[in-house]
């Protein structure tokens, strides 16, 4: 039977520990634009030009956990049924 894995740097590409890696990486995301949430309380209506930029970096924070999301299913969905 052949070896489906696909070497690292580090030796054979673990389908756990990827997906463990992704949904920290999917959490921390999700902090972050809960940061960004909480900063654009702090900041004046008036002041368009900072709550712009934190608009902007809570929407990449929220597209990185959404990208990590699907990433972590398809690594799920990869490694169902084999051993890894």
């Amino acid at each position: 039977m052949a070896n489906h894995r696909r070497p690292t740097a580090g030796g054979v590409l673990d389908g756990s520990k990827s997906a463990q890696s992704v949904q920290s990486v999917a959490q921390d995301f999700a902090a972050l634009a809960a940061v960004f949430d909480r900063q654009l309380e702090c900041v004046a209506a008036a002041d368009e030009e900072t709550r712009s930029h934190i608009i902007k970096a809570k929407e990449a924070a929220e597209r990185g956990a959404e990208l990590s999301k699907e990433l972590l299913s398809r690594i799920r969905s990869s490694t169902s049924g084999k051993a890894v």
